[in-house]
Order: C-alpha cells, then structure tokens, then sequence
C-alpha cells in the first residue's frame, strides 16, 4: 500500500509540475554569456565560466584525462557531427554506455549547456546527465539509487529524457529526476515540464540551472531547464542542503541504459532500437549561457581539430 502512494504521488507531481512549467513564461527568452561569443569562441575566458568542452582537440583517452575520469572509453568516439550553429568539426558519440565525470568549482548556484541528438531509433533512456553537490567528492561518480542523503553531504538533480509509462514514443520529454534530504520518496523524485516529444536525429540545446538556497534553513532553491532557449521548466521552494559548505561542484556527463525503461513504457520493439547520442558544446558556468550565437561567417569560424 505504501509503495501505491508513493507511486500515486510521484505520478500527480509530475501532473502538476507540467502544468506549473507551461504557465510561468514558458517562451521566456534571455540573453546569455554566449550572446557575446560568436560560436563560442573564447567563452572559456569569460570569468563566469567554469568549465568548457568543445570535443575539437585531444582523442578519447586525452579527453577522459583532461575531465578526470572517462567511463567505457571503448564506447566512445569522435565523430564529424555537429550542430548547425557550432564553430568546431567534431562531436563526442557514445554508444550504450558511457560518461565524462568533472569537479568544476564548487559554487551555489550553477547552469551547464550542453547539445545532444539521440539516434533516429533511439530507445528509452535509464538515466543521463547530472549536476552534483557532494560534501566528500571523488574523482569517480558516487552510487546512491534509494538512498536519501543526508542534508549536509549530498544532493543532485538529473535532466533525462522519460516516456511518462509509455505516453510518448522514445526518448520521450525532458524532466529532473532530483534527489535530496527532504525527497518525498527514496527513488527521488520527478519534475516534468513542457511535453514537448524530443525528435530522435535532430540536434538540441538543452541548459540546466541548479540553484541552493541561501541559508540552510532557507526554502529558496531552485531548479529550472531551457530546450533551444525556450524555458521548458521553472521549479522553487527546495531546501537543497543543510549547510552553507555543501557547493554544486560535479558534472556527469552520464548515458546510462538498461532494460528496465523499455519495461516501463511497455516498449513493443525494445531489439529494435540503437542506443547512441551525440554531445558537443558543453560549457558549465555561473550565469545562464543560452544558445550558440551564429558566426556571421560560418566558414571560417570553424575551428580545425
């Protein structure tokens, strides 16, 4: 009976924090740190910015050094796919499993863009890319599925393509998967926002902000999600953490996949699908980000790998 509320609950929360995402300013548009870079170009020496990958230098192995830990580098390869708005020639392309893990600057409130395409017949997702507070970091992410942590030592929150129990074809709409000391459930909990279905082959930007609150006993965190610039979703009033010390200071770079969301969302082909994404154009900072702004020459503002 207790595992039927949970689920009860966490299925009307997702109801109402769709509804929440689409009334407040869904189509906002801001101007962000890219604005003033050009293909990006020189966005790393913005002072708001904490941490770029742009995939245009160094192979695979170099790469995973250079975040400090790469995770089935045999998956991975770089490929010549790029966004349409990008200044490089290369992306990263992971297939099945697979993840960049780094320990950008610990500070309180945080944005990561990043650009991603799924492949055309992409299957669901289990889990994929996550912003971490971690009191006690390791050069490795840390496990945790179940288990609340404790307000001083750890929260985080995941931005992953879901189906909703097979409502939409893979990989299905955006939403925070996010786990905290006060989560309602210990499988954590989630926020979805605009359903909009994501088009397997099709290239997205996607940013996320994930902000702790002010005191520890403040209810003012907050988290929110931008597709294309366009807020997709807005959620506040968390207490994130119990101390000022805990800082967001991890990124997981994360493609993780089994066979349990096809089960979920009662997949009828799961043997069909293929399980790769593309990413490029990561740039984590302190300030929103916003899309690439184009070159005004787009030739020759492509950089050479």
């Amino acid at each position: 009976m207790g595992q039927c509320k949970s689920i009860k609950w966490v299925f009307w929360l997702a109801i109402l924090a769709a509804l929440s995402a689409q009334t407040e300013g869904a189509d906002e548009a801001l101007q962000g740190i890219a604005a003033a870079y050009p293909q990006d170009r020189g966005i790393q020496e913005d002072p708001r910015v904490l941490f770029t990958e742009n995939f245009e230098t160094g192979t695979v192995e170099q790469i995973g050094r250079r975040w400090g830990q790469a995770f089935k580098p045999e998956n991975m390869a770089l490929v010549g796919d790029t966004p349409p708005a990008s200044g490089g020639q290369r992306c990263l392309r992971i297939r099945d499993n697979g993840h960049l893990f780094t320990h950008p600057r610990g500070v309180d409130t945080i944005y990561v863009r990043f650009y991603v395409k799924f492949h055309e017949r992409t299957g669901y997702v289990h889990h994929f890319v996550h912003l971490v507070a971690d009191a006690a970091p390791k050069p490795w992410p840390k496990g945790g599925a179940g288990e609340t942590p404790a307000g001083d030592m750890k929260f985080s929150t995941g931005i992953e393509p879901t189906g909703v129990w097979g409502k939409y074809p893979p990989p299905g709409v955006w939403n925070f998967y996010s786990y905290w000391h006060e989560m309602e459930t210990k499988w954590g909990t989630v926020f979805v926002g605009k359903e909009e279905p994501i088009v397997p082959g099709r290239w997205y930007c996607v940013e996320v902000m994930l902000k702790a609150n002010s005191t520890p006993d403040a209810y003012d965190g907050e988290q929110a999600f931008w597709v294309d610039g366009r807020l997709f979703g807005r959620w506040g009033g968390f207490n994130w953490r119990t101390t000022d010390a805990l800082k967001i200071n991890s990124f997981w770079l994360l493609y993780y996949n089994t066979d349990q969301p096809a089960r979920h969302n009662r997949d009828p082909h799961p043997e069909s699908r293929v399980m790769e994404v593309w990413f490029d154009d990561i740039v984590v900072a302190t300030d929103y980000i916003g899309p690439i702004t184009p070159s005004r020459d787009a030739e020759d503002g492509r950089e050479q790998p």
